[in-house]
């Protein structure tokens, strides 16, 4: 029937080339649709841990479970999915992207948008005032908090789980298949890499968009329409007033910088699954190919009586799926083999791999270098290192693909340019390190020669009978320039007015939020332009990476060859890079603290100058062995023909 249906020459040239532009279309709103939820879950991470009691571990994790699934799924899809129809089975993948994006909802359904007990925002104040004031009154008692972080939720974390699972597993084919669908059946190929270029630069851009949505509804409250509301004059008599209302607002009092604001986590999930919903359905109705010279081949012979020729295995009409199945997996080690044996690819995806720590390594761990560094609060942080890691990358992405097509580059020659951008990369990094700020200090904190290590002293003079041993929340006070670790520690008696006041070491004074820094807008500034002009030009030519992945083996090896590449890339690259760089990390830490006595806990002060240091010469390691390795790959193409150089005849 497919062959019966073959279209005609002009037909093939007239009729269906828009279809193929439309799928290009489709493909770009696809991936800015998963750009933009990978954006999201990071923006919302926060509120993640917030409603559901899920420390720093756990939720670094989550983020890798994507990766992990992506994975899984990628090889098996590009191996099997050579053969199949792939415009629909990306179809099938867009339809259960839709599905794992409302399983991360799901949680919101079945345990509530925020904290069953409707008198939670009042009782946090309450006891977030009599944890951290000035009390020597106080004893160390467990009030059950560690017990209840430790049980409640499970099975929230379970489905998150699962949706990041089955979002990596699902986004394989539309990841892979309509890559290589686009690169068979363009008709030009110079304008293969804008294209591909153009997809890609996507993926940069679409984190963007998934910030500002994360952004937007981190605005409003978690309830959307069960906003609890109380009046501020009851709240400071402990007899609060609840009013259920169907409106948008949280409780009276409360604001997004509170601690105790829940932001409505679960609605970009809701809008990312019915956006994949509505773009699903087209895919269904393009062809399996534009290219029909080999079935109007077949036809004319069914026409002429003649015996339709053998095909391949997997392609038996009179085969089972099993047998198929089973011959598939047999020839699977030979197609590897076969791809390991071709050094210009081997080379090439290990260079793609070393260069995906820019954005799993680097760009994961940019905003909290930022933010710990150069003293910005968390939401600025973030607005820097999305211009610098995604704004530099994304351009970068897409004039480059466009360049390369206009320019009409050579194979060898794009690996070049590819070689020197990517220096540009690493010289960065290296003039990354020469901008700093000083170390800020919290009193109290020291740093101990004979023990070579940071030392925290809870004991200070002006606030002995505060008994501040018992106060392990890391809540940051200032005044004049001086830092302490809790308003405990700084003798402070009253919070009035989201204000503490009458602060001991203070000499009576009001005492304000977070840790005070050094102003070092000029090393800030300095940092940005460097690290964007920088990331910009290195990142110019990174679509050659894909399309010397693509150009150095066969057409029916293509799809299987990308899923390979982003299999390696994923294991070695965006898996263990934030682990890795998150380790390195820690390891610069001075202060940690938790809440609970056997908790890891969290990092809450830095060593700036070891900060500073090992994130950017870990980026630069991992960069060098990128590059040494498309030089390694330009050497071998220098040697090797590509199979488009080859001989029809040949």
């Amino acid at each position: 029937h497919e062959m019966a249906r073959a279209p005609s020459v002009s037909q093939v040239s007239t009729k269906w080339r828009p279809s193929l532009n439309l799928f290009v279309g489709l493909m770009l709103l696809i991936v800015a649709i998963q750009g933009c939820y990978l954006g999201y879950v990071v923006g919302m991470l926060t509120t993640l841990e917030k409603r559901f009691g899920i420390s720093s571990s756990p939720s670094g994790a989550l983020l890798s479970i994507y990766d992990v699934g992506h994975t899984l799924a990628i090889l098996a899809v590009g191996y099997f999915g050579e053969k199949a129809h792939q415009p629909r089975i990306t179809g099938i993948g867009v339809l259960l992207s839709a599905f794992s994006m409302f399983l991360l909802a799901l949680p919101a359904l079945c345990f509530g948008t925020v904290p069953d007990d409707e008198f939670h925002v009042e009782k946090y104040k309450t006891q977030y005032i009599e944890d951290s004031k000035c009390d020597s009154s106080r004893f160390i008692s467990d009030n059950g908090n560690c017990a209840k972080e430790k049980s409640e939720h499970t099975w929230a974390l379970v489905l998150l789980s699962i949706g990041q699972l089955l979002a990596g597993i699902f986004s394989a084919p539309f990841n892979t298949l309509a890559y290589v669908f686009i690169d068979n059946n363009i008709e030009d190929r110079k304008r293969s890499p804008f294209i591909l270029g153009l997809l890609t630069s996507m993926y940069a851009f679409g984190p963007a968009f998934g910030f500002a949505l994360s952004a937007t509804f981190n605005q409003f409250y978690a309830t959307l329409g069960e906003g609890a509301s109380f009046h501020k004059e009851t709240m400071r008599n402990h007899n609060t007033e609840f009013l259920k209302t169907i409106n948008f607002q949280a409780p009276t009092g409360l604001v997004p910088s509170d601690e105790a604001w829940i932001g409505a986590w679960w609605l970009g999930f809701v809008v990312c699954g019915v956006l994949y919903l509505l773009a699903a359905a087209p895919f269904f109705f393009f062809p399996r190919t534009y290219i029909e010279e080999e079935g109007m081949e077949l036809q004319a012979l069914k026409q002429r009586g003649e015996r339709k020729p053998s095909l391949p295995p997997f392609e038996e009409e009179d085969e089972s799926g099993c047998v198929r199945l089973k011959e598939s997996m047999r020839d699977f080690p030979l197609v590897i083999s076969d791809l390991l044996r071709n050094p210009v690819y081997v080379s090439m995806v290990l260079g793609w791999m070393f260069g995906s720590y820019l954005i799993s390594g680097y760009g994961t761990y940019l905003p909290k270098y930022i933010e710990t560094q150069f003293g910005r609060s968390a939401s600025m942080a973030d607005l820097y290192a999305g211009i610098i890691s995604i704004g530099a990358v994304a351009s970068a992405t897409a004039i480059g693909g466009w360049v390369l097509s206009r320019s009409n580059v050579g194979p060898r020659a794009a690996i070049m340019l590819l070689f020197g951008s990517w220096t540009i990369v690493l010289a960065s990094y290296l003039s990354g390190m020469l901008f700093s700020c000083q170390q800020p200090s919290i009193h109290g904190l020291e740093y101990a020669e004979h023990r070579e290590s940071w030392q925290f002293d809870s004991f200070q003079t002006c606030s002995s009978h505060c008994q501040c041993d018992a106060v392990t929340h890391f809540d940051p006070i200032n005044f004049d320039g001086i830092n302490y670790f809790s308003p405990c520690h700084a003798g402070c008696k009253y919070f009035d007015n989201y204000q503490w006041r009458d602060c001991e070491c203070f000499n009576g004074a009001d005492a304000y939020h977070g840790v005070i820094h050094e102003d070092c807008t000029l090393s800030f500034v300095g940092y940005l332009i460097v690290m964007f002009v920088g990331l910009f030009l290195g990142n110019l030519f990174f679509m050659t990476t894909m399309m010397i992945v693509l150009r150095s083996v066969y057409d029916d090896q293509k799809v299987i060859a990308l899923s390979f590449a982003s299999c390696i890339t994923n294991l070695f690259g965006f898996i263990p890079a934030p682990l890795v760089l998150g380790w390195l990390i820690d390891r610069s830490c001075i202060l940690w603290h938790s809440t609970c006595a056997d908790a890891p806990g969290n990092c809450v002060i830095y060593d700036n100058e070891k900060f500073r240091i090992g994130f950017h010469a870990s980026n630069a390691g991992f960069q060098l062995a990128a590059i040494i390795s498309v030089f390694a790959c330009w050497l071998f193409a220098r040697k090797q023909q590509f199979p488009e150089e080859e001989d029809i005849e040949d």
